[in-house]
């Protein structure tokens, strides 16, 4: 899928970015990130280190917005009027990740995705009514929920 960085020409204009809705105004999003780690049993654990210093630093994490258009995990890179005018979305990035909330704990975490990932593409492509698809992935998110 495209992102605002790369969306075609054509779609100047065309869309803008939001704060997921809630049921009573805005909703939240969920925190995560790279999750990036080091094996206990790597070989060269003081290397991995440091490539992962060097990869997330926010010089990189500056990089990475301008070329990807992802969300940068360093506070000051919202505030920076050459990146806002750029990427004007980043206030609302901003407010989103300042308002957002840990995943759910979900033991079952590959069932809870493929719930959602196979409801809502049957929801999308028409094979399944939208009112169906929903109540099957709720049926199915409960269960994964329940499972801790």
């Amino acid at each position: 899928m495209p992102t605002p960085r790369t969306a075609p020409a054509r779609w100047g204009g065309k869309f803008g970015v939001a704060t997921l809705p809630g049921l009573d105004g805005p909703g939240k999003s969920s925190l995560g990130g790279l999750d990036l780690a080091i094996s206990k049993f790597a070989k060269h654990k003081a290397t991995a280190l440091d490539f992962i210093k060097f990869f997330s630093n926010e010089e990189n994490a500056r990089t990475n917005l301008k070329v990807t258009s992802a969300a940068p995990p360093y506070t000051d890179l919202y505030d920076d009027p050459a990146l806002r005018k750029q990427f004007p979305y980043l206030d609302t990035l901003k407010q989103s990740l300042a308002t957002a909330t840990p995943r759910p704990v979900v033991v079952h975490y590959g069932d809870a995705t493929a719930a959602i990932q196979e409801s809502a593409s049957a929801a999308l492509s028409g094979s399944t009514p939208v009112d169906t698809a929903l109540a099957d992935m709720q049926k199915q998110l409960s269960a994964a929920i329940a499972e801790k």
